[in-house]
């Protein structure tokens, strides 16, 4: 009888330390856990347009077609945390846009019905540093790197008597890419967070790269894409789950 009084004392004992070590656990904020976090968020990006051709074409004949511009789209990271503060992030964002728009032709006495369509994607890795305050909302900054796949379909359209041409081409490239700045999390509880903005200056550093302009009649033009750095702005907000 008191051998088994003392088995159950101790099967009681240890049952009382694994619910506090529970306890203890599940209540450190997501936001501050060690190993893996995932982020899965809505993406805006500011864009640049597009870069000037060394020709002479109607893409180049009006600025509008280089106007920064707005893209909607998604993001998901995940972050592996290896101490406290630092941690190691995978980077995916979709970013895309087409719009229409008005411009008078060269000689202004026409109209061009245009369009252009815009989608970046990023795929980026590199260091994540949080600042954990002992609340809930947790700070943070990183610095990534990698590519970015940029794609422009572009049309102007002309009506003339009898008819009407259009210019078209679709280029898209991929590009050394970086992302730098940083956000701010929120805890809910030990599992789910949500990360209220993060903010990142994208620049793509483009280069020359030759397109065929499809013109009047069917014909084909080459033309050559200027090389420049697109200097894009990323804003997102999302959920966190650990």
């Amino acid at each position: 009888m008191c051998r088994l009084f003392s088995i159950a004392l101790l099967l009681s004992l240890s049952a009382t330390v694994a619910l506090a070590q529970t306890t203890q656990t599940s209540s450190i904020p997501v936001t501050d856990k060690l190993g893996p976090i995932t982020f899965i968020g809505y993406s805006y990006m500011q864009a640049d347009g597009l870069p000037p051709t060394v020709q002479s074409t109607a893409f180049n004949n009006n600025g509008t077609f280089g106007d920064r511009k707005g893209l909607q789209g998604m993001v998901s990271e995940n972050t592996y945390y290896l101490t406290k503060h630092f941690g190691i992030t995978a980077d995916f964002s979709f970013n895309q846009r087409t719009r229409t728009f008005t411009t008078p032709t060269a000689g202004g006495t026409g109209v061009l019905q245009n369009s252009l369509g815009t989608r970046v994607i990023n795929i980026l890795g590199g260091p994540q540093v949080r600042f954990p305050t002992h609340t809930r909302a947790t700070p943070f900054v990183r610095a990534l790197f990698g590519v970015a796949n940029t794609r422009f379909l572009a049309a102007a359209q002309e009506t003339i008597p009898g008819g009407f041409f259009t210019n078209t081409f679709d280029t898209s490239s991929t590009d050394f890419a970086m992302a730098l700045g940083g956000g701010l999390d929120v805890s809910l509880n030990g599992r789910i967070g949500f990360r209220v903005f993060q903010i990142d200056y994208n620049p793509v550093f483009m280069r020359d790269r030759t397109i065929n302009v499809i013109g009047q009649n069917g014909v084909v033009q080459t033309q050559t894409l200027e090389s420049n750095r697109q200097d894009n702005i990323r804003i997102g907000f999302g959920i966190l789950i650990r």
